[in-house]
Parts: C-alpha cells; structure tokens; sequence
C-alpha cells in the first residue's frame, strides 16, 4: 500500500514563508541567547509568561505578526518584509530553461534526478 498527495502551491508557498521567519526569529534569539539573554528575561520584557514564549518559538503556538512584532521589540532588532517575485521556479533544485527534473521510485529503486538535456548533448 501507499499513499499519494500534494501540497498545492497555496500552502507551499506559505508553509516556506513561516519556515523562514521562524528560521530568522530562532536565529537572532541564539545570538542574544549567547550575550547572555534568558527566555525567562525574554518573557519579562513581553509581560508574558516563559511557556507561551517557549510554545511559541517551538511551533506548538501560531506565532501572529503581532506577536513576531514584540519578540523582534524585546530582541532589539527590527524586521525588514519584501514582497518580489522568485528568482526561479519554486520548488526546483535544478531548473534550467524553468524544466523540472525527472525523478523516479518504480520498483523501489533509488531516487534518480536526470537532468534534462540541453542542445550541447
């Protein structure tokens, strides 16, 4: 048996967008972790309790751009939001000529990325 689904373009799209802010938000709390920054004086700054910062920096809690707004205010730091167009075909590790690679799992065989050929070949 096995089970086959899609994650549409809607949701990848803003699946990407939370990894990044998370990514971002984790990083800049290690760095003021490092100059001595407790989740405890964190959660003082915020009027708020250590657990709803923790649940929320774990993914357990939604973390709402108001709330992204305090934790960038009690870090120091400022947040910057640009909306642009991709670069390149979202999803692609390969994409020249924006052509998705091949990939394949018949017979439980390795997967294989064959690049798609150019006009050299």
């Amino acid at each position: 048996m096995f089970f086959r689904f899609g994650i549409e373009a809607r949701s990848r799209a803003a699946g990407r967008l939370i990894g990044r802010v998370r990514r971002e938000l984790l990083k800049a709390i290690t760095e003021e972790k490092r100059a001595g920054l407790s989740q405890q004086e964190l959660a003082r700054r915020l009027e708020s309790e250590r657990s709803n910062i923790n649940r929320q920096l774990s993914g357990e809690a939604e973390i709402t751009l108001r709330s992204l707004a305090d934790l960038a205010w009690a870090l120091g730091r400022e947040i910057t939001f640009e909306l642009r167009r991709p670069d390149s075909a979202a999803g692609q590790n390969i994409a020249p000529q924006n052509i998705a690679p091949t990939t394949s799992t018949i017979g439980y065989q390795p997967v294989r990325i064959i690049a798609p050929k150019t006009s050299n070949d």
